[in-house]
């Protein structure tokens, strides 16, 4: 038997998937964890003048340089105040201060902070005064106009994920509106005569438990979560019945909403494996890949011209944990390009040591669903890292991936991966 590459079959995917295009323009408040469109640049420099970093006084850095202090503490006069949302613009002269608030624009004439930790003000009679008893140099607490960004600075760049700093940097820069990537569907259809609709009126009854031979039709929730979280419009179609024609019927169901549909359920070689029959009455060019990874050995990849694009379908194991893992090693990278993402939030990979001794398969690569996590009083580095592996990893067990935050990569070979060996791990 012939096992499919994982980093080819990638490749593979990713020459039919084309690039997010359409675009349309949201408010600032809807734009959370949608992904831009376009670079888009700033309308003005941030901050958009000199600014204060610190409470304090500004003065010219002149009149208190080291020179001047070795010689004992300068008094300069104040000549007045300057808040934050200051609409005057105040000047200083050699030997003056003006009492400064952070993000107080900085007066003329002033280049550094003396800050109020380091000063003794005084009023008396009248006259108002400040004691500078450490040397300052220019620049001293000073924000630099443009210190952020410059006018036309390209602040948040097309494919980026805008998460809340972006939010925020797109509000410095006066922006109440943004162009993003139109969410793309992917429809979803699920294939078995075991599967019950967890929706359906009778699952809400009190009392309720499947019948015999019956299961929840659980992975059509699973796919949605993992499509939401991957920025795409799940389109959900439903179950269908272990016939190809019937499976045929939605999956065109599905084709009608999405150019991309997912399968679950049938992606094997058995008798009731009906997806590859499926696909053939709709005229797809079918691959059945047996894969060198564990859990999500069986995958079908297909495809058929529809004019001037591709329609795809993926057939993934009807195992949840191998449907998890199929989308996460698979279909996440194809669905970072579908959804027009540049810079994956997700998947990078850690490594750190195994909480305890796994066994490994001769011929795939082992993903194990794991929690990474850094001990109390270590150091932070691969070797102090642990990966805690739950014991129960067979791939109709869905409940181990509730607390994961990884999966665990153990490389195929003869015997056991020792507790202690450093692995790799990708974020979930």
């Amino acid at each position: 038997m012939i096992l499919k590459n994982l980093n080819s079959a990638i490749d593979e995917i990713l020459n039919y998937i084309p690039a997010a295009r359409e675009s349309e323009e949201v408010f600032i408040l809807d734009a959370l964890d949608r992904i831009v469109s376009r670079d888009t640049a700033a309308r003005f420099s941030v901050p958009p003048f000199d600014t204060s970093a610190m409470d304090g006084f500004a003065v010219s850095s002149a009149d208190l340089s080291l020179d001047k202090i070795e010689s004992g503490p300068v008094k300069l006069t104040v000549i007045g105040e300057a808040t934050a949302g200051s609409p005057e613009a105040m000047s200083v002269k050699s030997g003056e201060a003006v009492k400064i608030m952070t993000g107080a624009p900085l007066p003329l004439g002033a280049d550094a902070i003396l800050i109020k930790e380091n000063a003794v003000e005084e009023k008396r009679d009248g006259a108002w005064s400040v004691t500078g008893r450490e040397a300052v140099k220019p620049g001293l607490h000073v924000r630099k106009i443009g210190a952020d960004f410059s006018k036309n600075d390209i602040i948040i760049p097309r494919g980026t994920l805008i998460n809340p700093a972006a939010l925020g940097i797109l509000t410095s820069s006066g922006y109440s509106r943004v162009d993003v990537f139109v969410k793309r569907a992917v429809a979803v259809v699920s294939t078995g005569d075991e599967l019950i609709d967890p929706l359906g009126e009778a699952v809400a009854r009190a009392g309720f438990t499947p019948g015999a031979g019956r299961i929840m039709n659980s992975n059509l929730f699973l796919l949605y979560g993992l499509l939401v979280k991957s920025f795409l419009k799940p389109e959900l179609c439903g179950i269908a019945i272990d016939t190809p024609e019937d499976i045929a019927k939605k999956i065109a169901s599905g084709l009608a909403k999405a150019d991309i549909v997912i399968t679950t359920g049938g992606a094997s070689v058995g008798s009731y494996d009906y997806i590859p029959a499926a696909l053939e009455l709709l005229g797809f060019k079918v691959n059945i890949w047996k894969m060198a990874i564990k859990p999500g050995r069986p995958f079908i990849f297909a495809s058929k011209k529809d004019g001037a694009s591709d329609k795809i379908v993926f057939g993934l194991p009807g195992n949840p944990a191998s449907s998890l893992v199929s989308f996460i090693k698979l279909l996440r990278p194809a669905f970072d390009k579908y959804s027009g993402l540049n810079s994956p939030a997700k998947g990078f990979t850690v490594y750190g040591a195994l909480s305890e001794s796994v066994k490994k398969d001769r011929e795939r690569t082992t993903y194990l669903r794991a929690c990474i996590y850094n001990p109390e009083g270590s150091q932070g580095n691969a070797a102090s890292l642990i990966i805690k592996v739950p014991s129960k990893q067979d791939s109709n067990i869905l409940t181990t991936a509730l607390y994961a935050n990884c999966l665990a990569e153990i490389p195929p070979g003869e015997g056991i991966a020792a507790k202690g060996d450093i692995v790799a791990a990708q974020m979930i």
